[in-house]
C-alpha cells in the first residue's frame, strides 16, 4: 500500500481528525474571504478565498488517500468502486494512490502560490502579459514538483516551506509598514504552518515529528480562522 512517509502507528486515524479540523477551518476562511470580497470588492480577497478553496481541497483527498491506507474497509470500498479503472488484480491502485498525491499536492501548492502572489505588494498582478507568463512558469513547476513529490514527500514539503517562508518575510515587511494587528496574526499564523512543514520534513529523522507539525498547522489554522473571523465582523 503507497504511503510517502512513516508516521507514529497509534497516531494513524487521529491525524484525520486533525486534517478534518482543518478542511473545516479552510472552508471558513474562503467563505469569510468570499464575504469580504463581497463587501469592499477587493480582488485580493476574492484570490484568498480561491487560494483556501484549492487548500480545501488538498486536505479533503488528503483524508480519503490516507482513510484508504489505513482502513481496510475504506480500501475495499475504493477498490470495488474503482475495479473497472485499476483492474481486476488491482494492478493499476498503486498510480491511482499517487495520482491522488499528486492532486492533494498540487491543489496545496497552488493555494500557497496564489497567497505568495497577494501577500506582495500592491500592483496589477494579473493583468500584464510578462505577469501571466510568469504565472503559466510558476503553475508549470507547481504540476512538475507535485509530480515527483508524490513519489518523494520531502520535495513538497522542502517547496511548501520555502513559500511559506517568503510568505511569512511578506507580511512581516507589510507589518513594519502598518503596525496592524490583524497582519501580525495573519504573519504568525503563517509562521506556525511553516513549522509545521519543517516538522514534516524531519520526520525522516523521528516519525514524531509528524504530531508536532500537525499540531503546528491546526495552531496556525486556527489563528488565521480567528483573524477572518474579525475582519468579517468589521466590514
Amino acid at each position: 500500500m503507497p504511503q510517502l512517509f512513516n508516521t507514529p502507528l497509534w497516531f494513524n486515524g487521529l491525524d484525520l481528525i486533525f486534517a478534518s479540523v482543518v478542511f473545516i477551518i479552510s472552508l471558513l476562511i474562503a467563505a469569510y474571504s468570499w464575504r469580504v470580497y463581497n463587501i469592499t470588492r477587493e480582488k485580493r480577497f476574492s484570490y484568498f478565498s480561491l487560494a483556501f478553496i484549492l487548500i480545501s481541497l488538498s486536505l479533503l483527498v488528503q483524508v480519503i488517500t490516507s482513510s484508504a491506507v489505513y482502513f481496510e474497509d475504506v480500501r475495499v470500498a475504493a477498490d470495488t468502486i474503482l475495479r473497472p479503472a485499476i483492474g481486476a488484480d488491482r494492478e493499476y491502485s498503486t498510480l491511482f494512490y499517487h495520482a491522488g498525491f499528486f492532486l492533494e499536492m498540487a491543489s496545496l501548492l497552488g493555494g500557497l502560490l496564489l497567497i505568495y502572489l497577494i501577500s506582495q505588494k500592491a500592483r496589477e498582478r494579473l493583468k500584464k502579459f510578462d505577469e501571466l507568463t510568469q504565472m503559466a512558469l510558476f503553475v508549470y513547476l507547481i504540476l512538475l514538483i507535485s509530480f515527483v513529490a508524490s513519489f518523494k514527500y520531502v520535495v513538497f514539503y522542502l517547496t511548501g516551506a520555502v513559500l511559506l517562508g517568503l510568505i511569512v518575510l511578506n507580511y512581516y515587511r507589510a507589518y513594519l509598514t502598518t503596525e496592524k494587528r490583524n497582519t501580525y496574526l495573519v504573519m504568525s499564523a503563517f509562521l506556525m504552518l511553516f513549522m509545521s512543514y519543517i516538522s514534516f520534513i524531519l520526520i525522516v529523522f523521528l516519525p514524531e515529528f509528524y504530531i508536532i507539525g500537525q499540531l503546528f498547522q491546526l495552531l496556525g489554522f486556527m489563528v488565521l480562522l480567528y483573524t477572518y473571523n474579525k475582519i468579517t465582523r468589521r466590514n
